[in-house]
């Protein structure tokens, strides 16, 4: 058997392999032929299936693309949306704090005066004292309220500004003018208003015990309140003046007035201790403590 092997370039620069078999095999020839002619077929049709692909591809991105563009752009709509109603329930929510602290104030402005009128209908020196005592409170309840109302935001009281208040109020209700002197030592307290309310009507019946029973006449003194911070919030409010002083026989803590079973029920409801010392008058000091739950407000430590 004889083989014969020729190559011819055709026009368009193709090399085309002619074999030839004396034996005339057509099958021989026929795969060669079938060889040559898909070969460049093949490559064409994958070429131009990657470029679809490619394009295909490009254009399934863009269309992610953008539909991850509208995702965005819708979800921060929706986030503006609701940055907004959040705004608007905080300030509604402040102002319905301060409107209930406002109305509360109100009220408690409302009682005094109707304790007030009730004046006109009691003669007794005893029946006047206890509307009076009850008038006192009352502002010191008024007063924590009104600051609120004042900075209902935050829900927390400064209780150094809330005790020169009061002071103020009681030195010109027992009309002592200068012949007592307030000296006073705070460090800078701010309360929520749970603890804010007893703490007031402790200083309320502190210092009206003070301006009706230990300057009496025309007798002058030094009232002294201290509120010190140690470690560990921990407070001592260290109340002294320097008058009458109690009797030898008297047993604070036995007493049945109203203002020393206020003092001791309100300390016990700030968690305090009271101490009494008669020396140079009188002296009662109040050692509590308080953590801070959260930012800017103190709470009862075993709360």
């Amino acid at each position: 058997m004889q083989n014969t092997v020729s190559m011819e370039m055709t026009a368009k620069s193709v090399y085309l392999i002619g074999v030839s078999d004396t034996s005339n095999d057509p099958v021989l020839v026929t795969i060669g032929l079938q060889a040559l002619k898909v070969g460049p077929l093949l490559l064409a049709t994958t070429f131009l299936c990657l470029v679809c692909l490619y394009l295909m591809g490009l254009q399934m991105v863009r269309r992610i693309r953008r539909q991850h563009e509208k995702s965005m752009k819708i979800l921060e709509t929706e986030k503006r949306r609701l940055e907004n109603e959040v705004a608007k329930l905080g300030q509604r929510s402040e102002w319905l704090e301060a409107e209930m602290h406002h109305r509360v104030k109100n009220n408690l402005q409302i009682m005094s005066s109707l304790i007030n009128s009730q004046f006109s209908f009691t003669n007794d020196r005893i029946g006047k004292e206890t509307l009076t005592s009850s008038r006192h409170r009352l502002y010191a309840l008024s007063l924590v309220h009104q600051k609120l109302f004042l900075h209902p935001a935050g829900t927390e009281i400064e209780m150094s500004c809330c005790i020169k208040d009061l002071v103020d109020y009681l030195v010109d209700e027992f009309n002592k003018g200068t012949g007592v002197q307030f000296e006073m030592d705070l460090v800078s307290l701010k309360i929520d208003p749970a603890t804010a309310i007893p703490f007031a009507l402790i200083i309320n019946e502190l210092v009206t015990n003070s301006l009706k029973y230990a300057f009496p006449g025309d007798r002058t003194g030094i009232v002294r309140i201290r509120l010190l911070s140690g470690d560990d919030n921990n407070y001592q409010l260290i109340y002294a003046d320097d008058g009458i002083g109690l009797p030898e026989d008297f047993d604070f803590y036995a007493s049945g007035s109203l203002g020393k079973t206020l003092i001791l029920g309100l300390s016990r409801q700030i968690r305090g201790k009271v101490t009494i010392n008669k020396m140079n008058g009188l002296e009662i000091a109040i050692d509590f403590k308080i953590k801070s739950s959260s930012p800017g407000i103190l709470r009862y430590a075993d709360e």
